[in-house]
C-alpha cells in the first residue's frame, strides 16, 4: 500500500472539447497516481461529457448551467470529498508534462507552503496580447508572492484544513482571489510552482472579455473596497497600452496592434464600470 497522501482532483467543465480529452489523457499519465478523480460539469452539449463519462463514469455530478455558482459549486464538491488534499483541474488546463500533479503537490507535502498553483502558458493559437498577459502574469518577478493576492484555481493544491477554516465565497466572481486574500489574512502560505505547468487560455470575443472583467470590478470592489477613480483607471489603461505597443513592435507584429488596443481599452473600462456597479 502507498504511503502517499490521498489527493482529490476535482475537475470542472462546461464544453471543454476538445481540451478536455488531453487534459484528462495527461491526469492519467502522471507520475503521481494516488488521487481520486472528481467531476462536476454544468450543462456541456459538445462532446465533452462523452469524454468524461469513458475516464471517470462513476464520480460525475452533473448540475444545470443556470445552477453555476462557482463558489458554491467548488465548496459542495470538496464536501463530497475526504481526502487530505484537494487539487482543482479545469478540463480545459492541460498538462504540460507527466510531472505537473507531483510537482504541484510537492511543496504541501514538504510543509513549505499550504496552497501552490501550477504556470500557466496560453496556448500555440492565443491572441498575441493574450499570450502577452500570461507570460507577464506568471513571471516571477511580477509576482510578490509574500503579499500578492494573486492565485488561479485553474491548477492548483490545498490542504483540506484551509477549506475547513475558509470555504469559498457563495456569491459574485473571482472566487478564488477572494478566497486567497482571506487565507493569507489568517497567515496561510501560497506558492507559485513554476515547474509545474499547465496550457490554458481563452480567446474570449469582446462581449464576453467586457463581461469578465466587469464582474472582475465589482469582486475588487467587495474583497479590496477599491473605488472606482476614471483618472487612475485612464492612467493605467495608458500605460498598458504604451507597453502593448513597444512590445508588439518590438516582436515586429503590427498586425496585432489594432486588435491589442481594443483588448487592453475594454479590459480597463469593463473594471471601471464594475467598480462602479459594486458600490
Amino acid at each position: 500500500m502507498s504511503d502517499k497522501p490521498a489527493v482529490a482532483v476535482i475537475m470542472r467543465s462546461k464544453n471543454e472539447m476538445p481540451h478536455a480529452l488531453p487534459a484528462l489523457e495527461r491526469l492519467f499519465a502522471q507520475t503521481w497516481r494516488d488521487f481520486v478523480l472528481y467531476n462536476v460539469d454544468s450543462g456541456s452539449t459538445d462532446g465533452t461529457l462523452d469524454v468524461i463519462r469513458r475516464y471517470n463514469p462513476a464520480r460525475l455530478t452533473e448540475i444545470p448551467a443556470k445552477a453555476y455558482v462557482p463558489g458554491k459549486v467548488l465548496n459542495e464538491m470538496i464536501a463530497r470529498t475526504s481526502e487530505p488534499v484537494i487539487v482543482f483541474m479545469n478540463a480545459d488546463a492541460i498538462p504540460l508534462n507527466e510531472f505537473w500533479l507531483e510537482r504541484l503537490l510537492q511543496p504541501i507535502l514538504s510543509g513549505q507552503a499550504d496552497a501552490a498553483m501550477s504556470k500557466q502558458w496560453a496556448r500555440p493559437d492565443a491572441k498575441f496580447v493574450v499570450g502577452y498577459d500570461y507570460r507577464r502574469a506568471y513571471d516571477p518577478r511580477n509576482i510578490k508572492q509574500e503579499n500578492e493576492d494573486f492565485f488561479s484555481a485553474v491548477a492548483c493544491a490545498f490542504r483540506r484544513e484551509l477549506w475547513g477554516k475558509t470555504k469559498f465565497p457563495e456569491s459574485g466572481y473571482a472566487e478564488d482571489l477572494a478566497w486567497a486574500k482571506v487565507c493569507r489574512e489568517q497567515g496561510a502560505r501560497f506558492k507559485l510552482v513554476l515547474d509545474s505547468e499547465v496550457e490554458h487560455s481563452h480567446n474570449y470575443t469582446i462581449a464576453e472579455l467586457h463581461r469578465k472583467k466587469f464582474r472582475h470590478g465589482q469582486t475588487y470592489r467587495r474583497i479590496y473596497g477599491q473605488q472606482a477613480n476614471l483618472p487612475r483607471q485612464t492612467a493605467a489603461c495608458v500605460r498598458e497600452v504604451v507597453r502593448d505597443l513597444l512590445y508588439a513592435l518590438s516582436r515586429g507584429r503590427i498586425d496585432t496592434i489594432p486588435y491589442n488596443l481594443l483588448y487592453r481599452i475594454t479590459i480597463h473600462k469593463a473594471l471601471h464600470q464594475g467598480l462602479k456597479a459594486g458600490g
